[in-house]
């Protein structure tokens, strides 16, 4: 979006965006009434707010019909549960910025695509795994047992991890079915220095695929998570810091970004 759409944007919306940022009370009656229709008494108990508060908060929301009164009961009209969905979204989006602060700080993270940073509130139950100079390899052995003990694995790697032999090697006897896609870098060091260990490997759930070096992250996609690391600024990858999330949300998220470099890149057979 260039910057004279965005500033007629922000004219357009900066006063309903100041109606809900700018009054606790009306975003949390919001909140509340998602659940169903209730009365003075129990919003008051859950909200902790007097009914003189909650009463002027909710007249406001009446008076932009966001809010409709029946029968001593509050509830959401259409467009109030539309208004509703997109704070809750916001509010995740935030909650994900700052729970994945130290990875996103200083780190390369153009390689996301911009819509799945839009979608950022996906990875709202995402921790960050940091290893620690008393167990160096902690984050990167958290992610390789989960990556061992799941049947459909997805990887992206423009760095060469030990575990990427042990998946390939395992894939048949553990049943799983992986899809492995890394830098021709990483893919020649993998065919021409391991050589060996590939030659038994020539079974249907192993699909190989290479692409450009421009590319600089790593990602492991399996049955209920994902896990992403990223590159500095100053181009060194960051060994020591992984994003790790798990549920529907993140691993929907995680096959978007799977799809966009599947796209640009070349199977290749083992």
């Amino acid at each position: 979006m260039n910057l004279d759409r965005a500033l007629d944007l922000y004219e357009d919306v900066k006063n309903e965006m100041k109606f809900f940022v700018n009054s606790e009370v009306r975003s949390k009656i919001l909140l509340s009434l998602q659940d169903k229709p209730k009365d003075l008494a129990l919003l008051r108990k859950e909200l902790n707010f007097s009914s003189s508060t909650i009463l002027h908060g909710m007249y406001q929301l009446e008076d932009k019909n966001l809010v409709i009164k029946n029968s001593g009961l509050y509830s959401l009209s259409q467009m109030g549960k539309l208004y509703a969905l997109k704070l809750v979204s916001l509010m995740k989006s935030f909650s994900s910025m700052n729970n994945l602060e130290s990875l996103f700080l200083n780190h390369e993270i153009q390689v996301i695509p911009p819509k799945l940073l839009q979608d950022i509130e996906s990875l709202e139950k995402g921790s960050i795994l940091e290893s620690r100079p008393q167990d160096l390899m902690g984050p990167y052995k958290t992610i390789s047992d989960k990556v061992l003990s799941s049947q459909k694995v997805k990887l992206i790697s423009s760095v060469f991890y030990p575990f990427h032999l042990d998946v390939l090697r395992n894939s048949k006897s553990l049943g799983l079915k992986l899809d492995l896609i890394v830098t021709n870098d990483v893919g020649n060091i993998i065919l021409n220095d391991y050589k060996e260990d590939l030659s038994e490997i020539k079974h249907s759930d192993v699909n190989f695929w290479k692409i450009d070096d421009h590319l600089k992250l790593s990602f492991a996609l399996a049955d209920d998570f994902m896990a992403l690391g990223l590159f500095l600024e100053n181009g060194v990858y960051d060994s020591n810091r992984f994003l790790i999330s798990e549920g529907p949300d993140a691993v929907s998220w995680g096959n978007k970004l799977f799809n966009h470099y599947i796209s640009q890149a070349t199977e290749f057979k083992l």
